[in-house]
């Protein structure tokens, strides 16, 4: 359903004409993503020359990978794509649940070292109560991403979707989402934390004031309550147009004490 407000660019060909049209109408980078196959893995290989043909023209790409292999994060690290995002889930009974797919929790640890290992830069993506509003296996994902030594994390929170079989499924509960994010600030000591897209809206309020109190490094579409808090605590702020999980890329990004 995610997929359907993209930009279909379903064969080789096509994806370098959608390069093409994107840099004509003043596109500065690309997302690239698309379903997962049966074992977990966005089928990339075929697409690497016009990943690399996209970089080729100036362009910052971010791939979606999927469960990536050691074949492809090599491939993606010479195409020079700017960022690999990766789920990472801690709990096989959510992998099985939410994504249908035989896989372990290792796989995703796997995943991220291979990543790691072909230099690719990479930031793991957490959603928070992803098994139905559930908590289960949060704590495992953050040790895997300590793991993998990640330079930058994002963290998001599970946020029903209409026409899904979870639209009616309530997030889960707050104070089990601060005690996740609080475990992430203090297991992650030297990555980049984001706030990702995904939250809420019952509680996007609050938690956007936790993200600044746990010193975030980013926050994506903060409300105005948010920059107005920022500036009431005397933080710095820096802006910019991109995907929050580049924070770390940008010259004083996000927001400091």
């Amino acid at each position: 359903m995610l997929l359907k407000s993209m930009v279909d660019a379903g064969t080789p060909e096509k994806f370098i004409s959608c390069v093409d049209k994107a840099i004509s109408a003043g596109c500065l980078g690309i997302l690239v993503s698309g379903g997962s196959d049966i074992a977990g893995a966005v089928p990339l290989l075929p697409f690497i020359d016009g990943i690399a043909y996209a970089k080729k023209r100036g362009l910052k790409v971010v791939v979606h990978t999927g469960l990536a292999d050691e074949e492809t994060a090599r491939a993606l690290k010479a195409a020079n794509i700017d960022q690999a995002l990766l789920d990472v889930i801690g709990s096989e009974n959510t992998i099985r649940n939410v994504y249908g797919i035989d896989r372990t929790p290792e796989d995703f640890a796997k995943s991220m070292f291979y990543c790691r290992e072909a230099g690719l830069e990479m930031a793991p993506h957490l959603v928070v109560g992803l098994d139905f509003g559930r908590i289960d296996g949060e704590y495992e994902a953050v040790d895997m991403v300590s793991r993998a030594k990640a330079k930058n994390f994002v963290l998001v929170v599970f946020t029903p979707k209409r026409g899904t079989e979870m639209q009616n499924t309530p997030p889960p509960p707050f104070d089990e989402v601060a005690k996740v994010f609080q475990y992430a600030v203090d297991t992650l000591k030297d990555t980049h934390i984001t706030l990702g897209c995904a939250r809420p809206f019952s509680y996007t309020d609050e938690l956007e004031k936790l993200a600044v109190d746990l010193n975030f490094d980013g926050i994506a579409y903060p409300h105005e309550k948010t920059i107005q808090y920022i500036i009431k605590t005397s933080r710095g702020m820096f802006f910019f147009e991109e995907c929050c999980s580049l924070v770390n890329s940008q010259a004083g990004a996000g927001f400091t004490p």
